[in-house]
C-alpha cells in the first residue's frame, strides 16, 4: 500500500497548486478525516459489519448556479466480520481490506451556500483481504469447505455509487455518506481453482460503506 500513500501526496501538491490558481468562491481544498462501518451484502454466508477509519483530500468547485463539483481521494481502512466454525464453536473472524478511493461527485446546494447533496461515481481500487492467521484455515459457517484463507484474493478494482450530505459553515463541514458496491467484489474469488475445488455455489458480494467526516477547507 506505499504506492496508495505516494500517490496522494502526489494528488495533494497538485491540487493544492491548482486550487490557489482559483482561491475564493471558486475552488476549495478539504482535507477529511472520519470513521466508516463497512458491510458486505452477500447470500453466501454471514457477515456482520466493522467500524474503521478514514482520511482524504478532495477540492470543490463551484459549477453552475446552485451546482458543484467535488473531486478527490480517499484513503480507507475498512473492516468486517465473518461467521466461521472453531473448535469451540462458532466465531467471528475480522477481514481487513485497505483502499483507494477516487471520486467525482456532483454536487447540489438545498439550502444555502454551505449544506448539499452529493452524488456520484467512486473508483476504488483495494488490497487483498487481511485476517489473522490463526483463522485462515477456519471453515466459513454454512458454506461447506470454504475457508476463511479463500477469501483473500478479492476483485482489486471495483465501483461505487455514493450518496452524501454536507453541511456546517465555510472552512468546517460534516458530512454523512453512504456508497454501495456496484460491482461484485468477490467475482475474484469464482476464477480460483482453490475456490472452485470447495464450492460450486458463485460467490457474489456488494460492498455497503456509511461514513461520517469532519472536513476542513482552506
Amino acid at each position: 500500500m506505499k504506492r496508495y500513500f505516494s500517490t496522494l501526496i502526489l494528488v495533494l501538491l497538485a491540487t493544492s497548486s491548482f486550487a490557489q490558481y482559483g482561491k475564493g468562491d471558486y475552488n476549495h481544498i478539504g482535507l477529511s478525516l472520519g470513521v466508516n462501518q463497512t458491510h458486505l451484502f452477500t447470500d453466501n454466508f454471514n457477515v456482520n459489519p466493522g467500524m474503521s477509519w478514514t482520511a482524504g483530500l478532495a477540492i470543490r468547485g463551484n459549477y453552475y448556479n446552485n451546482f458543484a463539483m467535488v473531486y478527490g481521494m480517499n484513503f480507507t481502512d475498512n473492516l468486517f466480520k465473518v461467521e466461521a466454525n472453531s473448535l469451540l464453536g462458532t466465531k467471528e473472524v475480522e477481514l481487513k481490506m485497505m483502499a483507494v478511493q477516487v471520486h467525482l461527485l456532483l454536487s447540489y446546494k438545498i439550502a444555502g451556500s454551505n449544506f448539499s447533496i452529493d452524488a456520484g461515481p467512486v473508483l476504488q481500487v483495494n488490497s487483498k483481504i487481511k485476517f489473522d492467521e490463526a483463522d485462515a484455515n477456519l471453515f466459513i459457517a454454512d458454506t461447506g469447505l470454504l475457508r476463511v484463507e479463500n477469501l483473500e484474493e478479492i476483485s482489486p478494482i471495483n465501483c461505487n455509487a455514493h450518496i452524501g450530505l454536507t453541511g456546517g459553515f465555510d472552512n468546517v463541514r460534516l458530512n454523512l455518506s453512504f456508497q454501495y458496491g456496484i460491482t461484485n467484489i468477490l467475482n475474484n474469488l469464482n476464477k480460483q481453482d482453490e475456490v472452485k475445488l470447495v464450492t460450486t455455489e458463485k460467490l457474489k458480494g456488494n460492498l455497503g460503506i456509511l461514513a461520517a467526516n469532519i472536513i476542513v477547507y482552506f
